[in-house]
């Protein structure tokens, strides 16, 4: 019910790593940037040990505090905290078994539009759409994304279930006016499941990232071609 009532007010994800622990503890760091009003991380773990989340000032955010909403489970917890602390957040677990560690925020940067698309349309009406066939290894796509986020350099990857790096992606501007940015990168696809991640600075300087929520599949080689 935590979730339910307070996802919908969290819609952009900064940070998405999954997992197992296989014994003893765990990091995982993200970035707060100064346009977050509200922070929700959500934890679980199947054989729970410990948690904390902790502020970029090296202080645990918890229960007791006025800007924090502390809910503890037998096997994880959801804190929200409203008007977080600007830098790199902390999340530390300790225990056995699956691990979900989710950061997501109520913030004016967001990551709108991720999509494969292709040049479809009848004559006078051609355009981009979106591509409706399974997407297989080795095939050449055009990745369209659009990003609400301030002026500056922008950088994008690849990511996989855990929240690792699996590649950079140059992506070129084909509408960079103002906070409303569309970028688009053409590559061939060589990893079966992936998210993509957008990096950069906000107006007073703290770094940002968004994260898609979805993992994208890719399936393998189509022998048909």
């Amino acid at each position: 019910m935590v979730l339910v009532r307070n996802s919908h007010k969290h819609r952009d994800t900064i940070y998405r790593s999954t997992g197992v622990l296989s014994t003893g503890s765990r990091e995982f760091t993200f970035p707060v940037d100064s346009t977050v009003e509200s922070l929700m991380v959500s934890i679980t773990l199947q054989c729970l040990q410990s948690i904390a989340v902790i502020r970029p000032s090296n202080t645990e955010a918890g229960a007791g505090e006025p800007n924090v909403d502390d809910n503890r489970f037998k096997s994880g917890a959801i804190l929200i905290v409203n008007k977080p602390e600007a830098g790199t957040w902390k999340v530390r677990i300790a225990g056995i078994g699956l691990f979900f560690v989710v950061a997501q925020a109520k913030s004016d940067i967001a990551l709108n539009r991720v999509e494969f698309v292709e040049p479809r349309g009848r004559q006078g009406h051609e355009g981009y759409f979106s591509v409706q066939r399974p997407l297989h290894m080795g095939e050449t796509h055009i990745l369209l994304v659009k990003v609400d986020a301030p002026p500056g350099e922008t950088k994008f990857r690849l990511i996989d279930s855990a929240g690792e790096t699996l590649e950079p992606v140059v992506m070129t501007p084909v509408d960079d006016n103002g906070d409303k940015r569309e970028f688009s990168s053409t590559f061939a696809l060589k990893h079966s499941a992936f998210r993509v991640a957008v990096e950069g600075r906000d107006e007073a300087g703290y770094a940002y990232q968004r994260v898609l929520t979805r993992l994208i599949q890719v399936h393998p080689p189509n022998v048909e071609q």
